[in-house]
């Protein structure tokens, strides 16, 4: 089971903020936006994995792109694949449907009711990616973004990611010793 969803759009930008000038007066800077990225996820909670994509556009296109991707992920020795996501409407379009329907029959959509994103694993994950990440920062360009999302992602798999079936073989050898 994969939880699936969307975060953005991050924007690029240079924080302009707030300064002094000489006189001891507050000068405000505008900020300037040099881009923006949407970041695709799914949470994998089998092996506490995250896997992420960045577009420039959050559509239909997008998504069945990344269907596409998370289809070419998985073994093709699984033959069933369910999708958690929400009630967005890029999920819903009749041509999604139908597209995954016919090209990725082993992929299932299973839609969370409304205004239930606490029931979407990959929440909190995005919660966390947008402390340690996205808060604080300042990225110089789209390129910047996906790197630091890239980075995240990667870092988070090497510290989170342990096979469930690693835990269990770990809990069944502490029940024996």
């Amino acid at each position: 089971m994969l939880y699936q969803d969307e975060k953005g759009p991050i924007a690029a930008k240079t924080y302009g903020g707030i300064s002094w000038s000489q006189v001891q007066s507050k000068v405000e800077r505008a900020q300037k936006i040099k881009g923006f990225l949407n970041v695709f996820g799914v949470y994998d909670h089998t092996n506490d994995q995250m896997y992420t994509h960045s577009y420039r556009n959050k559509t239909g296109k997008q998504f069945l792109d990344f269907i596409k991707r998370i289809d070419r992920k998985y073994n093709s020795s699984i033959k069933q694949i369910f999708l958690v996501l929400d009630n967005i409407s890029i999920h819903r379009s009749k041509k999604v449907r139908e597209t995954i329907q016919k090209h990725y029959p082993r992929i299932n959509l299973v839609f969370l009711p409304t205004r239930s994103p606490e029931l979407n694993l990959i929440e909190v994950r995005w919660m966390w990616m947008q402390r340690q990440m996205i808060n604080n920062s300042t990225f110089a360009d789209e390129c910047d973004i996906g790197k630091g999302i890239t980075d995240w992602t990667r870092n988070y798999n090497k510290k989170h990611g342990k096979a469930i079936i690693n835990i269990l073989q770990e809990a069944t050898m502490d029940v024996f010793t």
